[in-house]
This record gives structure tokens, C-alpha cells and sequence, in this order.
């Protein structure tokens, strides 16, 4: 029993680290396609329901091999750099573990990783020291927890970038292109949706009740008397509506006009295939790296859970009544 509650509060450490990317849509393309001017005039020109729709837009491009230097120690380091144009927290999301993220108006701030903060002063808090890239000085305004060398600036004016991040709750993938049309190339690059994945998700993490739901009524079936076996199927119905009411949650995106529709089906599982399979083929960046990490995660806890569930049953006894009336 113990090692149950270790991997079902396991579970659901990986479901909460999920559902922080709750409406969070990723869009990447092969080339720079867009400047941080034109989102600043996409919000100028925005209509008030993609303005209330949309919560957030980041943009953001990576490039390996830059040396980073620590001159007051003589070290230095080679990193990834990640430019961004907006948000950095949606570009590692909720990784912060020191500081603060660098804001569109600070030149000057980055973020390092804490293995680049821990290789360039020998410790991880850092913040307000000074490291320089390419004869840029540069102050440390925050740590991330993130695998690997990593240093993140905000973006010169006029920079391009390939890679878009946006914030978007409870809007469905479809609305928020339809909201981007103009900005986003068509038939270009490839997507990845959290929400999809947090559905996903959320069904693995309630399949154990419904291991618990069959096992219960199993074990009622056996108790009661005849009289009263009609509680069984009440009691499945009951909990299978509780069930599907708790774990099913996904967007409109992926509700049909009419349930009987099966080519609706058909046609959306081979795109969100066709999505899933372009996300694996190319580089994972690190928000999607947490969001499929965390999605392994619950599904790993999850097959472990239903494994041992069925061992830790209590097997019911009928009381027998004594033929004879006697003790």
C-alpha cells in the first residue's frame, strides 16, 4: 500500500506539471517568419474578442556553440541561446528557480541555466553578476532549472524569429489560427497543442477509478442480497456518468456535429497523428519537452497503478445462514 500512495502522489505531481501549460499552443516553422514589430502590430489591430481570447504571444529562436564568459573569474562556457520577443516564461515555462524572467524593455538582463551558472561562478545564485557574449555585457537577472547550457536574452529590434508560443485558455487550436491568420504562414512548419495532450492526460490519471468502479461492483454483486441486486447496475451507471463527467475534457475542436459522424473521428486522429509525429521529428523545444515528459510520466504511473490495484483487492465473504437456526 505505501508504494501505491508513492506512485499515485507520483501521478499526480506529473498531471499538476501538466496542467500549468493549460491553453498553451506552440507554432514552428523552418524559417524566420516573423519580427517582434509586426506582433506589436497585430495586438494594435487586433479585434476585441482576439484580444480577450488570447492571452499572451511569445516569440523566440535558439542557436548553439555561443561562448559565454565569466571575465572577473577567466571562465567560460558554450551555450545555447535562446532570443526571445515577449513571455520568457512561455518559453521555459514555470522552470524559474531564482531571479526573475528579462522583460521586453531590459537589454541588458539575461537568464542562464543553473548548470551555466554553476560551470561560469561555481554556484547558482548568481543574480545581478555580470557575464559577457560576442563583447555584450550582460547582467544575470535570473535561474532556470532547465537541462543543459543555456543563456536567454531578449531579441535586438528587427530580429526574426521562427518559433511562436502563445497563451490562449480554454480557446481551441482552431480559433486561435483563425485568430492569427495573417501572421502564421499556411500549410507551413508544425504545431503542438497542450490541451490535447492535458486531455489526454487526465483520462490516463482517472483510469484507475475505473479499475476501482469494476472491482466494486464485482465485490457488490457478491454481498447483496437478491432483493436488492438491482443496485448493481444502478451503481455502474451512476459511476461511469461520474466517471466520464471527471475525465473527459477536451475543446470543441474535438467534438462532431453529430456523435454517428465516424469520419469526423477518423479524420482527427490521423491529423493529431500526423501533428504528434511531426512534433517527435524535430528538435524538442522546452516547453514541449515537459509537456511530453510529463504526459510519460502519468502514463508510466498509471500502468503501474493498474498493475497493483487488482493485488491489493479485498475479496468480499457472503454471510451464510445456518440451515439449522442454531449458533
Amino acid at each position: 500500500m505505501a508504494l501505491l500512495g508513492c506512485v499515485i502522489g507520483a501521478e499526480a505531481g506529473f498531471y499538476v506539471r501538466l496542467t500549468k501549460l493549460k491553453g498553451q499552443s506552440g507554432f514552428y516553422y523552418p524559417e524566420n517568419i516573423l519580427t517582434r514589430e509586426q506582433i506589436k502590430s497585430f495586438w494594435e489591430n487586433a479585434s476585441d474578442d482576439a484580444k480577450r481570447e488570447i492571452q499572451d504571444i511569445a516569440l523566440f529562436r535558439e542557436t548553439t556553440g555561443k561562448i559565454l564568459k565569466n571575465k572577473d573569474l577567466g571562465r567560460e562556457s558554450k551555450v545555447k541561446l535562446v532570443e526571445t520577443a515577449g513571455n520568457m516564461n512561455l518559453v521555459t515555462p514555470y522552470r524559474l528557480m531564482a531571479g526573475a524572467y528579462v522583460t521586453d524593455s531590459d537589454e541588458k538582463g539575461c537568464v542562464l541555466s543553473k548548470k551555466t551558472a554553476d560551470s561560469l561562478f561555481g554556484d547558482y545564485e548568481v543574480t545581478g553578476e555580470q557575464v559577457t557574449m560576442g563583447g555584450n555585457t550582460y547582467i544575470v537577472r535570473g535561474i532556470v532549472d532547465t537541462k543543459g547550457q543555456l543563456c536567454m536574452l531578449q531579441g535586438k529590434k528587427g530580429r526574426t524569429y521562427p518559433c511562436i508560443r502563445i497563451e490562449a485558455a480554454g480557446i481551441p487550436l482552431s480559433v486561435v489560427r483563425q485568430r492569427l491568420t495573417g501572421i502564421l504562414p499556411e500549410g507551413k512548419g508544425w504545431s503542438s497543442e497542450c490541451d490535447l495532450y492535458l486531455g489526454i492526460g487526465r483520462l490516463l490519471l482517472y483510469l484507475p477509478l475505473w479499475v476501482m468502479l469494476l472491482y466494486l461492483l464485482k465485490c457488490i454483486g457478491k454481498v447483496l442480497p437478491e432483493m436488492l441486486m438491482f443496485l448493481v447496475p444502478v451503481t455502474g451507471f451512476a459511476g461511469v456518468c461520474a466517471l466520464l463527467l471527471l475525465s473527459v475534457g477536451f475543446s470543441d475542436d474535438y467534438v462532431p456535429t453529430a456523435w454517428s459522424d465516424f469520419q469526423f473521428f477518423v479524420q482527427l486522429f490521423d491529423e493529431k497523428q500526423q501533428a504528434f509525429l511531426a512534433l517527435l521529428n524535430h528538435p524538442l523545444y522546452y516547453a514541449d519537452s515537459r509537456m511530453l515528459g510529463s504526459l510519460a510520466g502519468i502514463l508510466a504511473t498509471t500502468v503501474v497503478i493498474c498493475t497493483i490495484l487488482p493485488k491489493c483487492r479485498i475479496n468480499p465473504v457472503r454471510k451464510e445462514k445456518n440451515a439449522a437456526g442454531g449458533i
